[in-house]
């Protein structure tokens, strides 16, 4: 270690001694995969994590960007791991302009406290305001007062998640059938490229690009091509109503038929949610009073102006009526806002009390999701294996959670068998299946990100150009990237 000490004596020197952490409670507190770096950089702006990266590139050290950690258990294990470069200092809201719908924000910015500081002048928040107490008053480089606005943005994991990371993982949750995904919100990036050099891409107007959208390619990158500093959003203003119905069925085939009805109807809900009743009831959640979740809920996200929530909560009502609902509960504002917040947090809860769980996002045509749900639930009951499986209905993703004990070698050989036939199914209903969690020890016998398409031989000529010397996250994407 004091070789590697001295080697980083020209990056301390510019970073500062504080922000270069060798300690080895440090090292392990930022390891990837067991994996534990050499030195944990913690830079304070685009300049100092592009001297970071330059160093990197020269001494040929592999680097991994780290914000919240919440996805860092994403992708393969590196192949080599010398740098882990932490956004925590990047913490600064560069310019809130709400007046035209956009904010400007550094990578290392929570995104809990972006939608706190968008709140408006009564508190009226997109995030329940008592769990954003903690919320840090960073700089703002901005004197407009709140006016109620949000990005509409709906990520896993959103009360710790860094908008930097949110960005690189391209995470996105339940809300994405009203608001889209991150590549629809964002405006301009600022990044550092493994060579260290900082270009940007877009700004704050609509229509600012000429030639390739950088933006764009950054979005979902994993960190692979370079690391992202800045970044511009386009906001919304909060929804003058917002309300969630809840709706318990006995039978799947009930669940799914409103699901189905609800998408044929000229509605448009903010979020349609299907879930098994261990998903439900895993929910950091306890605000629906005499609802009792039966073995499958749909919850369903309604946010507009006031008289549109009205007019579609009724017609869902109606709908699961004909479908046979056995109960219902009406979640209003701060009751909405904490039931999704829940969502958010389940991810989160799941990992903390299952150490060993596997956790898979399953895509397919939106015609097939009952298909994925089906087999996912049956399979999984008939091999003994505990289990969570959520549906966007309306955007054809699955998210499962397959809750296994540590000391099940039997339940654990099933799994992998399931994964298999699950990654089957979903290529031939037109997807993939990615495993965002695993137990290290069991990812390589995974297919981490499924099968990869012919777009591949583009992904890699694009990372051999732009890190010819393999320094940023090397290995932890598709095909080992």
């Amino acid at each position: 270690m004091a070789g590697m000490t001295e080697k980083l004596n020209p990056l301390t020197e510019k970073i500062g001694s504080d922000h270069v952490r060798t300690d080895q409670e440090t090292l392990a507190r930022y390891a990837v995969d067991h994996l534990k770096p050499k030195a944990v950089v913690f830079p304070k702006n685009t300049a100092e994590v592009a001297e970071v990266v330059g160093f990197a590139n020269r001494e040929k050290l592999a680097v991994v960007p780290w914000g919240g950690g919440s996805k860092i258990n994403m992708g393969h294990p590196p192949r080599r791991l010398d740098l882990v470069v932490g956004t925590r200092r990047l913490n600064h809201m560069l310019d809130v302009d709400t007046q035209n719908l956009t904010i400007t924000v550094e990578a290392g910015v929570k995104f809990r406290d972006i939608q706190a500081r968008l709140a408006t002048q009564d508190d009226r928040c997109y995030l329940p305001l008592e769990d954003l107490a903690t919320a840090s008053d960073e700089l703002i480089c901005s004197d407009r007062s709140h006016s109620g606005c949000f990005l509409p943005l709906d990520p896993p994991a959103s009360h710790v998640a860094t908008i930097g990371g949110v960005i690189a993982t391209n995470s996105s949750g339940p809300r994405r059938l009203l608001y889209n995904l991150p590549r629809d919100v964002i405006l301009g990036v600022r990044f550092v490229t493994p060579r260290g050099d900082i270009p940007g891409s877009g700004g704050k107007t609509v229509k600012n690009v000429s030639g390739y959208d950088i933006s764009k390619l950054m979005v979902g990158s994993m960190g692979s091509l370079g690391i992202i500093t800045e970044m511009t959003f386009r906001l919304l203003p909060l929804p003058e109503k917002m309300r969630t119905v809840l709706f318990a069925f006995e039978s799947f085939a009930e669940a799914g038929a409103l699901a189905t009805r609800i998408l044929e109807t000229q509605l448009l809900p903010a979020a349609l949610e299907v879930m098994n009743r261990k998903a439900f009831e895993s929910l950091a959640f306890k605000g629906a009073p005499d609802f009792s979740p039966g073995r499958y809920v749909v919850a369903v996200s309604l946010e507009a102006f006031e008289a549109a929530v009205d007019r579609m909560k009724n017609e869902t009502e109606r709908l699961a009526q004909a479908c046979g609902v056995k109960s219902t509960a009406d979640l209003l504002e701060q009751d909405h806002l904490q039931f999704w917040l829940g969502v958010s947090g389940l991810p989160a809860n799941l990992d903390g009390a299952y150490p060993h769980l596997i956790r898979a996002k399953v895509n397919c045509r939106l015609s097939a999701w009952k298909d994925v749900f089906e087999f996912a639930d049956k399979s999984l009951s008939e091999a003994a294996i505990d289990h969570t499986i959520q549906s966007h209905s309306g955007s054809g993703i699955c998210v499962l959670n397959l809750l296994l004990d540590r000391s099940a070698d039997a339940a654990e050989k099933k799994a992998l068998a399931f994964m298999d036939g699950l990654l089957g199914l979903s290529r031939k209903a037109g997807g993939n299946t990615v495993v965002q969690h695993a137990p290290t020890g069991l990812k390589k016998k995974l297919s981490i990100w499924g099968e990869s398409g012919p777009d591949f031989v583009v992904m890699k000529r694009l990372k051999e150009r732009l890190d010819p010397n393999d320094v940023m996250c090397p290995g932890r994407f598709v095909e080992g990237l």
